[in-house]
């Protein structure tokens, strides 16, 4: 079962072994590899995803679910717009 993640400060620093997420300013971020390589940077778009300051709010948490969850991440956002 996928952890509910409600907030922007539960989301800052999950680590899945291979990616983990950076939070800015408590209102945005960034999936990134942990460990740079020569693939992850020729296919740059592959390895690094931003979460935009609309990632919990209305259509958008269910997309930013599916894109950490292909990132490897066994989570669920919560949608602050319910």
């Amino acid at each position: 079962m996928p952890k509910l993640i409600k907030n922007w400060e539960e989301l800052n620093g999950l680590d899945n072994g291979k990616y983990v997420i950076h939070v800015e300013d408590n209102c945005r971020g960034r999936i990134e590899p942990k460990v740079e390589t020569e693939e992850t940077e020729t296919n740059y778009a592959k390895h690094h995803a931003y979460l935009s300051t609309h990632t919990f709010y209305g259509s958008h948490y269910k997309y930013s679910t599916k894109l950490l969850q292909s990132f490897g991440f066994d989570v669920e956002l919560d949608n602050w717009d319910k």
